[in-house]
């Protein structure tokens, strides 16, 4: 049998007895012996790879190719030091699998394998296709795919799913604070600008109508998406929970826009996923576009705080500055929104 191990396994702040045991061969056999991947798979394994994919803050993404005499199975390993979202991930997954997001459906979720919460580990199939990141970075017509990305959420937001955990009102503003206090202190020649933008955001948090609480995503974005044509995969469940879906469908918005610029292209992009998400909608909601374009600035003050605040980068502040700008926009939409909302409802 051939076993290859590629690790990167440079980086101390990891547990790394516990990683490069996670890529050795004879953990693989232990899974497999457990039964843990299901039937169809009695044949001895003839091949195997461990790949690192990734490493961030605590957590490693591992690439697992298992090779058997008839064929080759793809899985994808997350561990995560001292830390129980993966547990919640894969109760996530097992609920979304047996509601409608199983291998029947073109809109789903990929298989889970195992949770070993003594590892703080979680293995899943590796979804089929490529991230929706990919198609915008290659220059591909985003259109089919980001349409595919809008059903996928309107199917979660419509569905009578409940999840653990809850973000309410008041944890929205809470974070909101949270941005701005993190933003205003890393960066004081902006203070006064963070500060008049979280002004103005939590006012209209404030001002939100009290709704009923859905399953929510929470990181919804284009590398959490996985596609290939009439197929997208969701992965990623760590912040998933119960609460206001605008709020996904805003943080889709500005994370694309954040990540892909600010160009003709991915605005008409994510113009066809609003279209679509609507579109999909039983009901028409008269509030949808106002509390979106809230969540949209709350991300772009999210993203500064995770990137320049928790990350510790080296500020840009050219890239600050336009994210500022798109902030102030999306509040000035919302203000506008909800005029036009109370006018037709009066």
């Amino acid at each position: 049998m051939t076993q290859t191990i590629r690790n990167d396994l440079d980086n101390a702040s990891f547990n790394e007895p516990i990683v490069r045991g996670l890529t050795e061969v004879e953990f693989v056999r232990d899974i497999l012996s457990t039964e843990a991947f299901g039937p169809g798979l009695e044949q001895p394994l003839q091949g195997f790879e461990a790949r690192i994919l990734k490493r961030h803050l605590r957590k490693v993404i591992i690439d697992y190719t298992l090779k058997f005499k008839d064929s080759t199975r793809n899985y994808i390993g997350l561990y995560r030091e001292s830390d129980e979202r993966l547990g919640h991930t894969f109760s996530v997954l097992k609920t979304l699998r047996s509601n409608g997001f199983g291998q029947d459906s073109r809109l789903r979720v990929p298989s889970p394998v195992l949770y070993i919460p003594a590892l703080s580990f979680l293995m899943m199939e590796q979804a089929e296709g490529e991230p929706l990141r990919g198609i915008f970075e290659n220059g591909k017509d985003p259109g089919p795919y980001v349409k595919g990305t809008a059903r996928w959420l309107s199917k979660l937001h419509n569905s009578d799913i409940t999840l653990d955990g809850e973000s309410s009102q008041e944890d929205e503003i809470a974070a909101s604070n949270r941005y701005a206090r993190g933003g205003s202190w890393l960066l004081p020649t902006l203070k006064s600008e963070i500060q008049s933008i979280s002004n103005q955001l939590i006012d209209a948090q404030k001002a939100f109508r009290p709704r009923e609480r859905k399953p929510i995503h929470g990181d919804y974005h284009p590398r959490n998406i996985i596609v290939a044509p009439d197929l997208t995969t969701v992965i990623d469940f760590e912040e998933a929970r119960m609460g206001d879906p605008a709020f996904d469908v805003g943080y889709f918005t500005a994370q694309t826009k954040m990540t892909h610029g600010l160009g003709g292209s991915t605005v008409q992009a994510v113009e066809v996923f609003i279209q679509e998400y609507q579109e999909n909608q039983p009901s028409i909601d008269p509030d949808l576009v106002h509390r979106a374009a809230v969540f949209e600035a709350q991300s772009y003050l999210q993203r500064i705080y995770h990137t320049y605040y928790l990350l510790a980068l080296r500020p840009d502040f050219d890239l600050i500055s336009e994210w500022l700008n798109e902030c102030q926009g999306c509040l000035r939409r919302a203000q506008s929104s909800r005029l036009e909302t109370g006018r037709r409802n009066q």
